[in-house]
Parts: structure tokens; sequence; C-alpha cells
């Protein structure tokens, strides 16, 4: 198994991870259940850049694998898909800090 295949299906768990606690989060500062909203804004909130790295590392290294399939290969794929990665986290730092 490759070391992209692996660290896909490691950034696919985590996600999993970050989006059960994202959605419990949410869940408690909008009920006030499970835990004191305070709180609960605080960790869902600060969730966010890292959920969204972990997505961007996922998309973009299942991109690639889609798009080898489609016969397209190379570094220059390969540094499209690092810039789209980087500019959308980039975007999304701007807007969650």
């Amino acid at each position: 198994m490759s070391a992209l295949v692996r660290i896909n299906r490691i950034c696919a768990w985590i996600l999993l991870a970050l989006m059960v606690i994202f959605i419990v989060t949410g869940y408690s500062w909008h009920n006030h259940i499970i835990m004191n909203p305070r709180q609960a804004a605080q960790i869902h909130t600060t969730l966010d850049p890292v959920l969204v790295l972990f997505f961007l590392i996922h998309t973009m290294i299942s991109a690639r694998f889609t798009l080898m399939r489609q016969g397209l290969r190379g570094r220059s794929v390969d540094l499209l898909l690092l810039f789209i990665g980087l500019l959308s986290y980039l975007a999304v730092l701007r807007v969650a800090l």
C-alpha cells in the first residue's frame, strides 16, 4: 500500500472523529445539552481550521487518484492540486481567524 493511500485513510478516520465532535459541540451549543454552551462554542469554532485541513488533504489526495485513473498524471498535476489545496486553506484561515 502506498504512502498516499495510508495518509488518505488516516485523514478519513481523523475526519470521522472530528465530525462527530463537531456535530456534538454544535448540537450542545445550540440546545444547551451535554456540555456548557460556552465550552461547546469554543471547541466547535476551534475545530474549523483543523477540520478543513484534514478535509483538504483527503480531498486533494482523492482527486489525484481520480485524475490518475483518467490518465492525467505528472508533476504539473501534483503542483496544481497542491496549489489549489493551499489556496483553499489560506482562504478558510482568512475567514476563520
